[in-house]
């Protein structure tokens, strides 16, 4: 299974605080007592101590909830790099033109693709491989791999072989796996339509 990112491990630590906090403050309040009598039968030393507790509570609800605002910008910002084709199918293709154009930035062509099956990354994404391959010198591949690192899409590397190619010219073979990620349902759908 791929390792998630430093951006989405923030974005899920933060997601996991949001939801805790949202508990907390959905069902942490205890239930007021029921009858008078039996809050003046209450010992003010439990009293004291539950006000506190009811005091802290109250503290971080503002914390508690500028956090879960917090992770649910994270995670909207981090869902704007999901591929935007409406199956995995054209998200196969989706990525091969990101590849493409990511290529022909540092002056490298593709000369091989093969797009790779979708498949689940987690619950709630799937993963879109696309294995490429290129020739190309060190420094393209280094600049390559800065690009995708910081392309708008969400894109890892699964696999990457590298042989030397012509070292007259100091070039190196690549070929590698990047994939991208789409909504997890979008797998569900396409099974519901092919089978």
């Amino acid at each position: 299974m791929e390792r998630l990112s430093e951006r989405d491990k923030k974005a899920l630590v933060m997601l996991g605080i949001a939801m805790a906090a949202v508990a907390v403050l959905q069902f942490g309040f205890p239930a007021s007592q029921g009858s008078g009598e039996a809050a003046a039968t209450a010992s003010i030393p439990a009293s004291e101590r539950r006000l506190q507790r009811l005091q802290e509570i109250a503290r971080q609800r503002p914390r508690a909830a500028a956090e879960a605002q917090a992770a649910a910008r994270a995670l909207a910002e981090t869902e704007r790099g999901l591929l935007k084709a409406a199956t995995p199918a054209l998200a196969s293709a989706e990525m091969q033109q990101i590849m493409q154009e990511l290529l022909r930035a540092q002056g490298v062509s593709m000369q091989s693709s093969e797009f790779g099956a979708a498949k689940p990354a987690g619950e709630h994404y799937a993963q879109v491989p696309l294995t490429v391959g290129f020739t190309c010198g060190i420094d393209q591949w280094i600049n390559l791999m800065s690009a995708i690192r910081n392309a708008p899409q969400v894109l890892s590397t699964l696999d990457l072989r590298i042989v030397p190619g012509d070292p007259k010219n100091k070039l190196i073979q690549v070929r590698m796996v990047v994939a991208g990620y789409i909504p997890a349902a979008l797998l569900s759908k396409a099974k519901g339509t092919n089978g």
